[in-house]
This record gives C-alpha cells, sequence and structure tokens, in this order.
C-alpha cells in the first residue's frame, strides 16, 4: 500500500465531491449546510497544506548558504487541524435526526461568536460589527433555550452551553465515539499531534533526533498516513449529508475502493487497540 500515491487520490475524490455541489441552490431552511460545505473546504485546504509542506523547504542566506528542512513537526500542527474539522462536520451536521444538526450547528456559531465577542475591538467597524454579533448571540441562546434537545440537557449541560461551550463534555474524545475511528487509536495520534502544536519536550525530542532530512521525511511521512484515514472519513460523512454527491463515487469508482480501504472502522481495529468504549 503506498499511502502517498494513495493520499493524492483521496484528495482527487474529496475535491471531486465538495465541487460537485460548488454553487447548488439550498433549499429553504437548509442555508446552515452552507456552512459545512465550507468547513468542507477548510479540510480540504489542511490535507493539502500538509502535504505541500512535506515536500520540504529551502533557505539561502548569503552566497552559498542553503538551509534545506521538512518540518514534519509544521505537518502534525496542520494534521491535528484538519482531524478536528473532520470530527467537527461530523459531530454538528451529520446526524440521523436533522433537528440535532440544526441545533448544533447553532451551538457552534454562538459559540464562535462568543469567542470573538472577547476580543479587543479598535476601530469603528470592528465595534459595529461585535455589536451586530452580540444581537445575533442573544437571538441564537433564545432559539437555543426553546428548543427540545436543549430542553432533554442536564443542568451542566445547560450552564455550559451559557458559557458559549458546543463541545459536549469531554471533547474531542467524547465526538470520536460517535464516528467509526477507534478510541484508543484517536486518543494516540491525536495526543502526539497536540504535542507539536503545545510544544511539548517530546516533539523537541523528535526535531533533535530528526537531525536528517531522510529522518524528517519519515516523520512527515507518518503523519500523512494518518490522513489517508482521516480523509476516508470525511469523504462517507460527506455523502451522509449530501446524498447527490454519490454519483461522483460511482462515476470514480477507483477511487472510491482507495477510500473504502482507508475507511478504517473500530471494529477492525479492536484486536489491536482493545475493546471498543
Amino acid at each position: 500500500m503506498n499511502f502517498d500515491a494513495d493520499l493524492s487520490k483521496l484528495m482527487n475524490l474529496c475535491f471531486l465531491l465538495i465541487e460537485s455541489r460548488n454553487g447548488e441552490q439550498l433549499l429553504p431552511g437548509e442555508e446552515w449546510k452552507n456552512d459545512a460545505q465550507v468547513l468542507s473546504v477548510k479540510i480540504f485546504r489542511h490535507i493539502a497544506t500538509a502535504q505541500q509542506i512535506s515536500a520540504g523547504i529551502g533557505f539561502e542566506f548569503g552566497v552559498g548558504q542553503v538551509v534545506s528542512h521538512i518540518d514534519h513537526s509544521s505537518v502534525a500542527v496542520v494534521v491535528r487541524a484538519a482531524i478536528e474539522s473532520y470530527l467537527a462536520f461530523n459531530y454538528i451536521f451529520v446526524n440521523q435526526d436533522e433537528s440535532l444538526s440544526i441545533y448544533r450547528h447553532k451551538l457552534w456559531c454562538r459559540a464562535g461568536l462568543m469567542d470573538r465577542s472577547n476580543l479587543f475591538a479598535n476601530t469603528l467597524e470592528s465595534k459595529n460589527v461585535l455589536l451586530r454579533e452580540d444581537e445575533s448571540i442573544k437571538e441564537l441562546y433564545n432559539d437555543i433555550v426553546c428548543n427540545p434537545h436543549y430542553q432533554k440537557s442536564n443542568r451542566e449541560e445547560k450552564k455550559e452551553i451559557k458559557n458559549g461551550n458546543w463541545k459536549p463534555k469531554g471533547g474531542w474524545h467524547t465526538i470520536t465515539k460517535k464516528t467509526d475511528i477507534h478510541q484508543r487509536y484517536f486518543s494516540d495520534i491525536y495526543n502526539h499531534l497536540s504535542g507539536h502544536s503545545h510544544a511539548s519536550f517530546i516533539s523537541a525530542l523528535q526535531i533533535r533526533y530528526a537531525r536528517s532530512i531522510n529522518k524528517q521525511a519519515m516523520l512527515a511521512g507518518a503523519a500523512r498516513q494518518i490522513l489517508c484515514m482521516v480523509i476516508s472519513h470525511f469523504i462517507f460523512s460527506y455523502v451522509k449529508l449530501f446524498p447527490a454527491a454519490k454519483a461522483v463515487m460511482a462515476s470514480n469508482p477507483e477511487l472510491t475502493e482507495i477510500a473504502d480501504r482507508w475507511h478504517i472502522h473500530k471494529e477492525e481495529v479492536a484486536s489491536i487497540y482493545g475493546p471498543i468504549q
């Protein structure tokens, strides 16, 4: 299995799927799905960026002083962002009960607007934006508290929602349980990738260890291999939300077969990572 060749083909399929919905007229009441499409673009761009960074970077300081390296640590950071974006996409938008998707979308929108409201505004334009968004925050909260899904929440969950949190208790680790990804596998790769985002000692150790281009390429390749799994899970989530996109998969059987091969279910790796939680 050549994961680099597979990744390029999976990126091609991902691009075709997203483009197939580009410009699609959404039915009244389905405007929230437009944000899912934009989040899909975010996922694709993260994956493309990780692939490009893996090609290596070169600097020239003066005549004859060339410094080259593969920034495997940044590849890990971008891969982590791709994973989080996929998990958000699947958790918010891909639910059997569409009313739950609409509800979670409102939680997500309000949380983002609340985060931005805490930023310092020092221009008239930015202050006006925050004023308008403050009204949106209030309107969203009024809609949320009247929602049956909110009414079924416990006291602690309602408190978290009021404070602007859209993720359930346990964050990404809890959200992963809704996917086909094995919980232990996710925890291992996510904690490793987060170490590079948060400048852990282990991330420094890896940079110290990877002095040669070959070792840097090996570490970057390990992160790209994770992307094959992520993009495949995203592809199958995408066609659940946009069923018409299945026509793209049907017309590209070779690419779909690769996606299916990398769409590794938790049951398939339970013998390696332990019982499913």
